[in-house]
């Protein structure tokens, strides 16, 4: 199992190490059949567990409660499906990852993401049309 590591740059000139994360973990390497979330999402990087890059356009995060998140880059970026660290420039150094930050791979190569969005679980997707389709059939026999 290799380990990842992962810098923030908060501005061109500061760098901060963030932590340590492991490929291998609960982020799948099957980025198609993933549901995301619409709307903004955010993860401080100082929470994130473990990452994986199952191709060169795609990174998935898993934050330390256990949250999935799926990032995308506006194109290729090419040697992050190899690299074995990477890093985050934003605006205003703050440790905050959203779908502004752009990564940074060791040979400074970066890379804007296009989106950055929660990956909803198929059970949670399951259980939010089950619970919807129960309200329906509710206000029906109220009717």
């Amino acid at each position: 199992m290799r380990s990842h590591s992962i810098w923030v740059l908060g501005t061109l000139t500061s760098l901060a190490l963030a932590g340590c994360a492991t490929n291998g973990s609960s982020p799948s390497a099957t980025t198609n059949n993933l549901q995301t979330a619409g709307g903004d999402a955010t993860l401080q990087s100082y929470r994130i567990r473990s990452w994986s890059a199952p191709n060169d356009h795609t990174v998935l995060f898993e934050s330390s409660d256990g949250t999935r998140y799926k990032a995308e880059t506006i194109g290729p970026c090419f040697g992050l499906d190899f690299a074995n660290r990477v890093g985050f420039a934003n605006r205003g150094g703050f440790n905050q990852i959203d779908r502004f930050s752009s990564l940074v791979l060791p040979d400074g190569t970066r890379c804007s993401f296009q989106n950055f969005s929660k990956v909803i679980a198929p059970e949670t997707k399951a259980l939010d049309s089950f619970e919807k389709l129960s309200a329906a059939d509710d206000k029906k026999e109220n009717k």
